[in-house]
């Protein structure tokens, strides 16, 4: 797939997408959205890709949101609600509520307001130590309404979340890790080899399991503890972890003593 806006990068299980518009804090308007929905569609979609990493071009920013200065044809048929991203919301990523892959945020720089969002969005959070994070819209007359509210809330308890959202501040990297937003802060030059320490974390388990586990999770979001409960073993990632070949193949390898050797997700 050719891209403008992002690099896209893999290897093996993995896939890299990295926002490529340095000149810009890596902001992201219209084309480059929906450029990443196309992306992230496709990861959705390759049975060979098991794990993402997101991460922005740069030292200076991840992503500082939405670029406001490049005009929108609120037109486009690929406009959601007449705004300048797909249905799958800002970066492909913020309304993907079902996602089945896990995807891991690499932030170098800031991540303000829609690149906020995105990193929300993301499974794992792994940052750099001069990282800093804000939903700034408040700042420039808008709200965080690409999920950025709910999930603070979600991630931080209201108090803490009420901090960040009606001051619109900015929290550096080690506050974030304090606060539980992110699973890991390390130096600048080493963020990579931690995102990808953790992806191959995550490549080792079953991507059958890991699906499932997803499915069950965002069964917990949408329906509460006890709903979830009682609806997960109907879900459909479910019943393919039990009926597929890793649920033999895990069992057989650890019997046998050796690695297992998992199947491509269906």
């Amino acid at each position: 797939m050719e891209t403008r806006f992002c690099k896209v990068e893999t290897d093996g299980h993995l896939m890299t997408v990295t926002i490529d518009r340095p000149e810009m804090r890596n902001a992201l308007h219209g084309e480059a959205n929906f450029e990443l929905g196309e992306v992230f569609d496709a990861y959705e979609a390759d049975p060979n890709l098991w794990v993402a990493i997101l991460t922005g071009a740069g030292d200076k920013a991840f992503s500082a949101g939405a670029d406001l200065r490049t005009p929108f044809d609120k037109a486009d048929p690929r406009a959601f609600n007449g705004m300048p991203v797909p249905e799958t919301g800002f970066a492909g990523l913020v309304w993907r509520f079902n996602r089945r892959k896990p995807v891991i945020a690499a932030v170098n720089g800031f991540a303000m307001g829609g690149g906020f969002e995105a990193a929300l969005a993301c499974d794992v959070i792994v940052a750099a130590e001069s990282a800093s994070f804000g939903l700034t819209e408040p700042r420039v007359g808008l709200a965080a309404l690409g999920g950025g509210i709910q999930r603070i809330v979600q991630e931080l308890g209201p108090k803490r979340a009420h901090a960040m959202l009606l001051t619109a501040r900015k929290v550096p990297a080690a506050q974030a890790h304090d606060w539980g937003m992110v699973a890991e802060v390390v130096p600048d030059g080493e963020l990579m080899d931690c995102a990808r320490r953790w992806a191959d974390e995550i490549a080792s388990c079953s991507p059958a399991s890991i699906i499932a586990t997803k499915a069950v999770m965002q069964s917990y979001y949408d329906l509460g503890m006890e709903a979830s409960n009682k609806e997960m073993f109907a879900l459909p990632e479910v019943r393919a972890m039990f009926t597929g070949p890793d649920a033999r193949e895990g069992g057989k390898a650890l019997f046998e003593k050796r690695a297992p050797v998992w199947s491509n997700p269906q």
